[in-house]
């Protein structure tokens, strides 16, 4: 099934680093806009200051050269300040007489009211002036000189967009460069995806990526070690294939041999005992098929998803499985004693019938003929034991581990069984998340111990597993 991505990590980078730097441009321009603009008034008041103390040393030479004409004869210098449309001043006598004006400056009406002295805010035929106001010594004049504020804000603007437009290269440079390097970062992803897209589906072998990030490591390690486990569930199947073949070709190979034998025999005697063996073979051969069945049932009954915890009475569990295996017992008189409370168990039906099922068989098959096998079923504070005790050789504990291998029979050539019993019973112990224990039995041979843990139920909750009474 094919994957669709809505969104690339790349592209989301790349967005991420040029917002960034977008950001970071803006901030600094707004810093600078900001900077500028109190540093602009600071100036523009120390101008103004500067500029009126020039024109009231001017006018205090005019004045002792000879005075001024009057209103009617109003002085209008054009000088070079106020040409430049930044600066407007007047001249004013204290008794409200206009003397003199800058070329821009209005002569209908002072720029502010000439009382207010020192630095003001004033609006001039609607545009908006800083005013500074100094008066002579003698208070007989007052020098009014203005700025218009709105020139000086486009002059913080047009240097504000200098700023913006010289940073423009080193942005691009900045985008530009980070662009190759997310490139180059992301070579090891896409590497590692090459690599898995053109794979052998037996190649299991690790990734081999040449430095990779940090940030990839776990993901190539993960990858390894799911590797690693299909692996290692691969040989275990073609172990288990191979095996099983052998397993099925030698009751098989008997079953054709016999049967030749019966069809020459050369008397009736003869012919039966062919035959005879010939139903061995056929036990045998279906025992390991139900065997093969019962691990391939409870093997899928976690992939199905939903596996159905019951509330199971362990007593008429194990009344079915012993009216199975009763024929065995009696032919080897061997004595069932079972000790289990009418309680009910949080499992598997089928599940806990084939671990019983197995556990008794093998007790049964490995008892001495009049031997005797306990079957106890135990509650615990916080934990049900169940327990399978028999008088058999029992297992050695350096080999117990082998035990739950498939096919192991641990050097047992002519053992009655095919080696699947335990590795069935330990699927089964898995499939409920239980414990179980292979110990010394009182009773001489070996002793299995399955622990079940009194909320499993509640586990199997948790799992999205349902549960259900019986």
């Amino acid at each position: 099934m094919a994957r669709i991505s809505a969104w690339s990590l790349r592209r989301r980078l790349t967005v991420i680093a040029g917002c960034a730097m977008v950001a970071s441009i803006a901030f600094g321009g707004v810093a600078m806009y900001w900077t500028a603009t109190i540093e602009n008034e600071q100036m523009l008041d120390a101008s103004l200051e500067q500029l009126g103390a020039t024109v009231l040393s001017f006018v205090e030479e005019d004045i002792a050269a000879g005075g001024f004409a009057g209103a009617a004869n109003v002085t209008h210098l054009k000088t070079r300040p106020s040409a430049s449309l930044l600066y407007r001043y007047q001249v004013w006598s204290s008794d409200g007489e206009l003397l003199m004006r800058s070329h821009e400056a209005p002569a209908d009406a002072p720029l502010v009211d000439l009382q207010r002295l020192g630095f003001s805010t004033a609006k001039v035929k609607g545009e908006e002036y800083r005013v500074f106001a100094l008066p002579s010594k003698n208070r007989e004049i007052v020098i009014q000189v203005a700025e218009n504020i709105d020139e000086q804000w486009r002059g913080i603007g047009s240097v504000t967009a200098y700023y913006a437009s010289f940073l423009l290269l080193p942005f691009t440079l900045v985008f530009g460069l980070s662009w190759l390097l997310m490139r180059r970062s992301f070579r090891s992803i896409e590497a590692m995806a090459d690599q898995l897209r053109h794979r052998n589906p037996l190649n299991l072998a690790p990734i081999r990526v040449a430095d990779p990030p940090t940030e990839l490591l776990p993901i190539l390690q993960s990858i390894d070690t799911l590797f690693g486990r299909v692996g290692h569930a691969l040989s275990t199947e073609r172990r288990f294939t191979s095996v099983a073949a052998h397993e099925m070709r030698t009751p098989l190979a008997g079953l054709r041999a016999q049967s030749q034998l019966a069809s020459t025999a050369r008397d009736e005697h003869e012919r039966q005992e062919a035959l005879s063996l010939v139903r061995v073979g056929v036990d045998r051969a279906s025992y390991l098929l139900d065997q093969l069945l019962d691990l391939a049932r409870i093997e899928a009954l976690p992939a199905e998803g939903t596996v159905a915890i019951e509330r199971v009475r362990f007593v008429d569990v194990c009344s079915d499985v012993m009216t199975d295996l009763a024929p065995r017992a009696e032919a080897k008189r061997v004595t069932v004693d079972v000790q289990a409370p009418a309680d009910t168990l949080p499992a598997h039906r089928f599940a806990l019938s084939v671990l019983l099922r197995n556990l008794l068989a093998n007790a049964i098959a490995h008892s001495p003929a009049g031997g005797r096998v306990e079957v106890k079923l135990a509650a615990r504070a916080d934990a049900i034991e169940l327990t399978v005790d028999d008088a058999g050789p029992g297992i050695a504990p350096a080999h117990r581990e082998r035990a739950f291998e498939r096919f192991e029979r641990l050097g047992q050539t002519r053992a009655q069984g095919v080696g699947l019993g335990l590795s069935i019973v330990l699927s089964v112990v898995e499939l409920h998340r239980a414990q179980i224990r292979l110990l010394d039995s009182p009773l001489g041979g070996l002793r299995v111990l399955v622990i079940f843990a009194r909320d499993a139920s509640e586990d199997a909750a948790a799992r999205g597993v349902p549960t259900t009474p019986a």
